[in-house]
């Protein structure tokens, strides 16, 4: 059906004369063919968040819902983790909860009238939409089709599997599955490109929120083009991904999922967390899933020259960026005397006038000479939404009217946190012209206004949808969306000062400048904790979180090397959790990490008994059943848990990818252990316990051990999964020294301890002694260290040896390589606080940050005008 014809049609229908009684009975029909049930009794039952759905799937497993509600629940189950998970216990027999609705009574028959006149001119629009959109009963539209195949691809309906050939036009739910060695790539109708690997299933399903691919196995490299509306979702079945004009990595296996983002920004849900991730970030659903460098997991793709071409210039704009100059230390601030009293969070930040310019020239010429970048680029400026070159412009007009600082403050009152409040100085006339053109351009399709230049804060009432409030006066500039708020710091500056001088915040904070500040954040944790508990009463802090008192972090140049530093301070000596970090002490576990090294995690801890402790009792304290558990494993097992697994350990862990990531990563966990006897003694026991009692799927375990040598090495083998030829199940440990050094083969232990006597390891490297700190500290709390260099190189001769790079491609990649630079963070644990800090750039701003300008990203322009940005137009995306 045409729209003309469509349009003459309703028309037809909103004219024609229908009398009530006619109205009447197609109400009660189409009540009926919604909710499954009489209409008097559906208005109890609202579909408005998860618990309503999750009240449907007793009536959706038992096919008793009507097609149309059906349909909103299978769409809404699409979208949602925690209703897909409850849909899946439910299947698994779990009871669920089923709640009776009664009727309500109606107000008066004109009222009845009408309500049923609306569902019948609301039917016909959901049946009109539904029809157009193909989710009525019965339809199956196309949702992509198949683009090219290397080897065989196969359709599955049940039982039945076709070999599909390319060309194949995948229809709604329509499974899709590639075989070992084979791969494919799949377009979809909005322009979304899928790329399948060997042993890949997904389906492809349209819902109201937006298309979902679905991947219940494999791994996949998805393109997404600009959503025209609506988003694109690839689901898992622990997990879910929000994307919009992003390239990402998904690998979905049997421990769990790993995503991986090559280019944009994703929201990513796994369970209850819900993160957003940049390029070059990963999330993973599962702990025992471990983060792998982006190069390894993509590739296997036809296309990871282009891939790896495109993180090759990121990595260069990356090294480029971090030489621009900075905008040079400030030692003090005349903005913190009109900060409000109570104020608990305050960041002050850079004019980045000068250096966003800088930035923005080196973008142009790096585009200038890569053809993938431009690429890129082009696709990241389709559509109508704000593009990154103008929001760079309109960032650089509006700062370069103010001066070297803009400092942003909340405080709170009570129980409740106040608005934002914004102050930086004007430096030159123009700003509020400025702001008023601003202000019509993005206002001309609102329907209130979003910012409002103000000339008497006291002569202003609130206004309906929160406008950004700017008052300019005495050289000043102070914004904020609460009248109050900016009458009150207005009248801080009439009055030369306020009360917040004289507080411990103040001095805490004046104490940062006083070492020179680019960036600075604090906040009073001391006040942010207390209104928590009154919040949350009946949830006790772990032991020791209470005393937490100011988090600080700050970021400065100096002698152009990078520092960053994070502190935790607390009001008295680390008690609880906040002590599980031990004091500054040698790391003797490093000595078994190989200066090859890509991705390395060390911490001292103090005793693991008293943390067993610690732990065992804060369990307890919510769970009046756990001791009777414990000490029921306890007997079964012949383990006391504080005694025979605590007690022999030591305070020191270290774990490593140490060496070859391709086929297999080599990785080593390293722990200090003071009774290794009484350990192997535990293992053996906890091995027997499980061969006893805990096999229901037909597992076992089998704890042998080979001598080599004076050298005993021990292994835990599956032995269902040896049966059926599954590698990577085993794991190897031996004693030395002291450790216990743990590995998926034998051949990696052996080398940690050739590296140990050898004396070549990480810490004696000259690229790591190139990260240490210049300060008092001789040890380490804890370290994070990477350098995917070596792991890239392997992944980069691989495609040269393919032939299929180009020039252009094959300089990429070796700029990535040579751009891959090392990195470590540290801590240090002292008395009354914790320090995080890296010399190796500026924690999360960098190349991604500045990207995701143009895309919603929280930068300053959004940061300082609110909503105000991007609310009149959708994202680039």
């Amino acid at each position: 059906m045409k729209d003309d014809k469509l349009e003459s049609l309703l028309s037809k229908i909103r004219s024609e004369h229908i009398d009530d009684k006619m109205v009447g009975q197609a109400g009660e029909r189409v009540w009926k063919s919604i909710a499954g049930t009489p209409a008097a009794d559906l208005g109890a039952h609202t579909l408005r968040n998860c618990d309503d759905f999750q009240h449907l799937i007793p009536a959706y497993l038992t096919k008793q819902l009507a097609p149309a509600r059906a349909l909103l629940f299978e769409d809404h189950v699409h979208a949602c983790v925690a209703c897909r998970h409850a849909l899946g216990r439910a299947k698994e027999g779990e009871p669920q909860r089923v709640w009776q609705f009664e009727p309500k009574r109606g107000t008066g028959r004109l009222a009845l009238r009408f309500a049923l006149g609306v569902a019948a001119v609301a039917a016909v629009t959901f049946a009109v939409l539904s029809w157009r959109q193909g989710f009525l009963p019965g339809q199956h539209p196309i949702r992509g089709a198949v683009q090219s195949i290397e080897g065989s691809l196969y359709a599955l309906n049940g039982a039945e599997a076709r070999l599909i050939p390319a060309g194949y036009e995948i229809r709604n739910g329509e499974e899709v599955r590639t075989t070992k060695g084979s791969s494919a790539m799949v377009r979809l109708l909005d322009g979304s490109l899928v790329e399948m690997s060997e042993r890949s299933d997904l389906s492809l399903s349209r819902g109201w929120k937006g298309t979902t691919i679905r991947l219940d196995q494999g791994r996949v490299i998805v393109q997404a083009a600009k959503q025209k509306t609506g988003h694109l979702f690839v689901a898992t079945d622990d997990g879910l991904v929000s994307v919009k004009g992003t390239i990402l990595s998904l690998n979905r296996g049997t421990k769990g999922s790993r995503v991986a983002v090559i280019e944009g920004v994703v929201k990513v849900d796994y369970g209850d967390t819900t993160t957003e991730l940049q390029a070059g970030q990963e999330a993973t659903s599962n702990p025992a899933v471990a983060k792998v460098p982006i190069q390894n997991d993509i590739a296997w793709s036809r296309n990871a020259a282009k891939y790896l071409a495109l993180l090759g210039d990121f990595a260069i704009l990356q090294k480029q960026f971090a030489a621009i100059p900075s905008p040079g230390l400030r030692y003090s601030s005349d903005l913190l005397s009109y900060l409000p009293e109570n104020t608990i969070l305050y960041a002050a930040i850079p004019n980045l006038t000068n250096t966003l310019g800088e930035a923005s020239r080196l973008f142009e010429d790096r585009l200038q000479q890569s053809p993938e970048l431009r690429n890129w680029w082009a696709q990241q400026q389709k559509g109508n939404g704000p593009k990154l070159q103008d929001t760079l412009n309109q960032f650089k007009t509006f700062s370069s009217y103010l001066g070297d600082e803009i400092a942003f403050a909340v405080s709170k009152s009570g129980a409740d946190y106040g608005a934002v409040v914004v102050l930086a100085r004007v430096r030159q006339d123009g700003l509020e012209d400025f702001l008023q053109k601003e202000n019509r351009k993005l206002g001309s399709d609102r329907s209130q206004t979003a910012l409002q230049v103000v000339h008497n804060p006291w002569a202003i009432t609130a206004a309906a949808g929160h406008p950004l409030f700017v008052y300019l006066n005495q050289g000043l500039v102070i914004a904020s969306v609460d009248v109050a708020e900016l009458q009150r710091t207005a009248q801080r500056v009439q009055q030369g000062t306020g009360g917040f001088v004289g507080t411990p915040f103040y001095q805490q904070i004046a104490n940062s400048y006083e070492q020179g500040v680019e960036w600075l954040f604090c906040a009073d944790m001391e006040q942010i904790v207390a209104h928590n508990v009154q919040v949350n009463n009946g949830h006790e802090l772990p032991p020791g979180v209470g005393d937490v008192r100011y988090l600080t972090m700050e970021h400065r140049d100096l002698a152009g090397k990078t520092e960053s530093h994070a502190n935790l301070t607390f009001a008295s000596e680390r008690q609880g959790v906040a002590s599980w970090l031990a004091a500054p002490a040698a790391m003797g576990s490093l000595e078994f990490v190989s200066p090859d090294a890509s991705v390395v995690t060390s911490a001292v801890i103090k005793n693991p008994r008293s943390i067993m402790e610690e732990i065992f009792q804060m369990i307890g304290s919510s769970d009046s059943n756990f001791d009777q558990e414990l000490n029921d494993f306890e007997t079964r097992s012949g383990v006391n848990v504080r005694n025979d697994i605590a007690a022999p350990l030591g305070g020191e862990v270290t774990m490593a990818f140490d060496g070859p990531m391709i086929p297999t990563p080599r990785w080593k966990l390293i722990f200090e252990v003071y009774d290794p006897n009484t350990l192997q003694s535990t293992i053996a026991k906890l091995v027997e316990s499980f061969n006893r009692e805990g096999n229901r799927q037909g597992n076992s375990l089998q704890l042998s051990q080979q001598q080599i040598g004076s050298q005993i090495y021990y292994s835990i083998s599956n032995t269902k999964a040896n049966s059926a030829n599954q590698s990577g199940s085993d794991i190897y440990y031996t004693f030395v020294d002291g450790y216990l050094i743990a590995a998926p083969d034998m051949g990696t232990i052996t080398q940690a301890i050739q590296t140990r006597e050898s004396g070549n390891t990480l810490t004696h490297s000259s690229t790591f002694q190139a990260l240490l700190p210049t300060d008092g500290y001789t040890n380490f709390s804890g370290i994070f260290y990477h350098n995917i260099g070596p792991v890239v190189g392997p992944v980069a001769q691989q495609l040269r040896s393919s032939g299929v790079l180009t020039a252009q491609q094959r300089q990429a990649v070796d700029a990535l390589v040579a751009n891959s630079a090392p990195g470590m963070i540290y801590a240090y644990g002292e008395p009354d606080q914790i320090v995080v800090a890296s010399n190796t750039g500026f924690m999360g701003f960098d190349l991604g940050t500045l990207l995701t300008m143009g895309h919603n990203g929280p930068f300053l322009p959004q940061m300082f005008l609110g909503s105000t940005i991007h609310a009149t137009s959708s994202p680039t995306q």
